[in-house]
């Protein structure tokens, strides 16, 4: 059931971040550990919760690359 909520908390901030219509991308800050002055958020967006000038790149290129790594890693356990 956990397992349920983290997937779909996720996939709800993925569909947030293309919505035109969301004004605060970053989420709710009970999504963030440190809420509003958590570091990782403020990698990517602004206090405000728009997007920083290349944020939105740099989040789905994790998002990809962390997805990749994960996949690679689980490769070679094999």
């Amino acid at each position: 059931m956990a397992l349920g909520v983290i997937v779909g908390t996720f996939f709800s901030f993925l569909l947030g971040i293309f919505n035109p219509y969301v004004v605060d991308k970053a989420g709710p800050d009970w999504l963030w550990g440190g809420g509003r002055d958590d570091l990782i958020r403020n990698l990517y967006f602004k206090p405000n919760g728009s997007f920083r000038r290349y944020g939105r790149i740099a989040l789905l290129v994790t998002i990809f690359a962390g997805t990749l790594a994960l996949y690679w890693l689980l490769q070679r356990l094999q």
